[in-house]
């Protein structure tokens, strides 16, 4: 019998515990909702269970003030916001809502700490409709890896939730009514480009909905939207985009965060590297030459375009006569170099972020 390797997860990180506790203390004073029935249209009486927050804005910014202190980071003077006018079942609204953010140097484990997160505010106060938007396919997979290789633990820890996953699906109807509808904790990753445009199916009206849109039944559940590599969100086109779900807030993580909207947690690469979360990396003076067999990498340059970033690298790439020759790339976020170099001994490498700075 083969033997399978299993993943130990430690549930007491203290850098780990602190960013969680910064989130789930912004909501001190709010009741636990065991189930917030909502009517998804006026039309069809359709009963959804929603996210429901009863602290005011005064609430929360006095617990953001608590956290803020506790954590060592200047208060805020007030709560940061995005608004925007957006498309729901009942016309044209205004939608508001507030915005938090988690800093963490990249490899501390952010995806472990934002799906823990959502676990806890569950647990705490029944904050049950929970949205992961991501940049990229290559940054959505990986939290869907991450979310499959956690479960075990998460259910472990938490006493067996009751808590589904997936990636969103267009075409897949029944799974947003479950989003809507259901009284569990679900947890729907999507790209921002699935939902950015008006040419999305999610906001094309549809005879299964008797001419709503996808978009009505995400709207009509509230989510909380858990914001990765946020710093890729920031134009004014993915801010209407966000407001669409007509969010009851966001939480932002991120390592290299464009704006910082109400800091509540910042772990900095050097408290990482003291603390021994990371490694550094030193470049000695000694280079082996035109060895092919090693994955050789060199940064060229960095180019950034209204909201994109894009670097130029020198790697070996496999050619088509069969050799392999020094040549220059052009990457991403999310792209990995075995696909840029046609060559396997580059797999492990896939670009987490590119840093102007």
């Amino acid at each position: 019998m083969a033997n399978v390797m299993k993943l130990r997860f430690d549930a007491n990180q203290d850098y780990q515990l602190r960013a969680i506790a910064a989130v789930v203390d912004l909501f001190d004073g709010q009741p636990r909702v065991d189930r917030e029935q909502v009517v998804f249209t006026p039309n069809q009486q359709i009963t959804g269970v929603a996210n429901r927050l009863d602290l005011t804005d005064e609430d929360l910014l006095q617990n953001l003030w608590r956290v803020q202190d506790a954590n060592g980071i200047p208060r805020d003077t007030e709560l940061a916001f995005i608004q925007s006018t957006v498309d729901t079942v009942e016309g044209q609204q205004r939608v508001r809502f507030p915005n938090f953010t988690v800093e963490m140097e990249t490899g501390t484990g952010k995806t472990y700490v934002y799906l823990r997160t959502i676990l806890e505010l569950f647990r705490r106060y029944g904050l049950r409709k929970f949205i992961v938007v991501v940049p990229s396919v290559a940054i959505r997979e990986g939290v869907l890896k991450t979310l499959r290789i956690t479960e075990e633990h998460f259910r472990d820890h938490y006493n067996n939730p009751s808590y589904r996953f997936y990636v969103y699906d267009s075409a897949n109807l029944a799974q947003l009514r479950q989003f809507a509808l259901s009284d569990g904790l679900e947890i729907m990753v999507m790209t921002l480009a699935s939902f950015n445009k008006t040419v999305n199916v999610i906001r094309q009206p549809t005879d299964r909905l008797q001419g709503e849109t996808r978009l009505h039944l995400i709207q009509s559940a509230r989510p909380i939207l858990v914001l990765d590599e946020p710093q890729n969100m920031e134009s004014e086109t993915s801010k209407q985009a966000l407001a669409s779900l007509n969010p009851l807030l966001a939480l932002r993580y991120s390592a290299t965060h464009r704006y910082l909207y109400n800091l509540v947690y910042r772990l900095t690469p050097f408290e990482a590297y003291r603390q021994g979360l990371v490694k550094r990396i030193e470049v000695a003076g000694v280079e082996e030459v035109d060895n092919a067999n090693v994955p050789y990498i060199r940064l060229d340059s960095i180019h950034t375009e209204k909201n994109t970033v894009r670097a130029r690298l020198s790697v070996h790439r496999l050619l088509r006569n069969g050799t392999v020759k020094e040549g220059q790339v052009t990457v991403r976020p999310g792209d990995n170099l075995e696909d840029k170099t046609s060559r396997s001994a580059y797999a492990p490498y896939v670009v987490d972020e590119i840093n102007p700075g």
